[in-house]
Parts: C-alpha cells; structure tokens; sequence
C-alpha cells in the first residue's frame, strides 16, 4: 500500500493541470468540433483496460443484454465527454447562446409546482449533459439549488462547483444535513437531485432499476411525502443535430404515497421514470457506475 501512495499522488497533482487544459479547449471549441473530438476520445477511453471497463462489462451482461439493448463503451463516454465539454463551453455563452443549444419542453409544469410557494424537489439522473439543466431552469425565472457532493480532489471540486454557481445556482452540500436544503426549498427553489447511483453515506433502500434491485437515495422521496413538497423529474437529451432538450415531467400525486412505506413507493416510481429515459436512449446514461455492486441479502453480487 506504502508504494502505491507516490503514485497516487503523483496521479492527483497531474489532475488540476489537466482539468484546467481540458476546460481550456473545451472553452473555445466550436461546439460541433466538441462532438467529433469526443467520438475520438470515447473510443481511446473505452480501450483502455482498468475499473470502469469492468464495470461496464458487468453491466452489460446483467442489465444491458437481458434488457435487450444495444449499447456501445465508446459511445457511453462519447456522450459523457461531449455533455461535460458542453456544459464548459455554454458556462462562458451569453443567455441567447445557451437557449439556442438548449431548448425547454414542459416548462408549465415547473411553474405550476412552484405556484404553490413550497419549494420543489427536481428528480434528475446522470444522463447527457445533465450539469446543463440548472441554467436552463434558471432562464426560467426561477430560484436554483443543487444537491452535490465534493470530489476527492478539492480544487477540481472548487473548480467545478465555481461553474456551476456561476450563474445563481445555489450548491447545496450532500453531507451538510437537511436544514439548509429545507431553507432553500422554504424559499421556494426548485432543488435538482440526482438518485441514479448507489450513494455512500445517505439513506437508501433497494427498488427494482431495469429489471434488478437497485439500493437508491430514498432522502428525497422522504421529505416531499413528509412535508408536501412538490416533486417532478426531468432530464436533458442531446438530438442529432447537436442541440440539447430539456423535458420537465408533470409533479406526481403525493396523495398516492400516504402511509408509513410511501415513500419507497415513490423512490421506486421515480426510479421508474429514470429507466424510462434510459430505455428510450440507453448510450446517453452513465453504465461506469457500479449501480447494482450492492446487493440485498438474499442476491448474489454482479461478477
């Protein structure tokens, strides 16, 4: 273990320098040269032998291939290096730019779930540029918070979350509990969360994700059956033509959650929408998580 550690880091102070040239580039790309770089990219990355690679091939034959999809390694971080490229190039254009890349359907139901003055929990997954939906929904009009977690590498973090804040989105911190996400949402903003991965460190329960258990953040689904807070999901796709689509879904029924285990109920229907979209166009989900490395007791781990 001793030996490893020059290495890691010797690996960790390469990081910043290479995150600040990628967002450099990114920067100043024209945006449909980001779409091209990035195909050459995602099939270097998914060459090379290592943890993500695995992962995806644990998936592919647990998930993927029974479900009946088609997926490609190369084209999973083809979308994952375009919408991250995206999101750095759209954070330095003006407002008329961005809502020329990004186009918003569904936008009355946001109004209407905000209309009631409590705030309103926004269920998102790591799918396409996600990092893109905040300004989108600040072009709005309205108040923004996310809930994140910091990286392991702190100024990368710092970097980051100074693009994500750059516009008025207000960074919500995973471990800092819930009393500033409850005064945020009491200032009526509409809090982004995202429930797609196995989350260290947060309450979670297991509900069915593309045909398997899935162990998933049930925080969320806690609080707006506890308090009446409106929730909604919503998630960004990339068309063909290189522009990005906002789709805001209706707010669900909190009155079908009521009872002791209403929220599980919830966290699996919300599940429910996820898989939706990535059924729909699964290369545009993130398959480099071990989403199903956890299993409930009585099922074998994903080998």
């Amino acid at each position: 273990m001793a030996s490893r550690l020059p290495f890691r880091r010797f690996r960790h102070s390469l990081l910043l320098p290479l995150v600040k040239f990628f967002a450099a580039v990114a920067r100043v790309m024209p945006r449909k040269l980001i779409w091209v770089t990035a195909a050459v990219f995602g099939v270097a990355a998914s060459l090379i032998p290592g943890r993500s690679r695995r992962i995806f091939r644990i998936n592919r034959k647990h998930i993927i291939r029974p479900a009946g999809l088609k997926v490609r390694l190369s084209h999973v971080y083809r979308y994952i290096i375009s919408g991250m490229s995206d999101f750095i190039n759209l954070s330095y254009r003006s407002d008329d730019e961005f809502r020329k890349a990004v186009e918003i359907r569904g936008a009355e139901h946001m109004q209407a779930a905000l209309s009631l003055g409590k705030g309103v929990i926004a269920i998102t997954a790591h799918y396409s540029a996600w990092e893109l939906i905040p300004r989108a929904i600040l072009l709005l009009g309205h108040k923004v918070g996310i809930v994140s977690r910091e990286l392991s590498h702190r100024e990368t973090s710092e970097y980051f979350n100074n693009l994500r804040a750059r516009y008025g989105t207000e960074l919500i911190d995973r471990g800092g509990g819930i009393a500033r996400l409850m005064r945020v949402l009491r200032d009526n903003t509409a809090v982004g969360i995202l429930i797609d991965q196995d989350t260290l460190g947060v309450d979670s329960d297991f509900v069915d994700f593309m045909g398997l258990p899935a162990r998933t953040p049930v925080g969320p689904s806690q609080l707006a059956v506890r308090f009446g807070i409106p929730v909604l999901t919503l998630h960004i796709s990339r068309g063909k033509e290189g522009r990005y689509t906002l789709h805001i879904d209706e707010p669900l029924d909190l009155s079908v959650y009521e009872g002791d285990k209403g929220y599980i109920k919830l966290t699996a229907d919300l599940t429910g929408r996820i898989e939706e979209w990535v059924r729909e166009d699964p290369e545009q989900w993130v398959w480099i998580h071990e989403r199903w490395a956890r299993r409930p007791d009585w099922a074998p781990g994903l080998r």
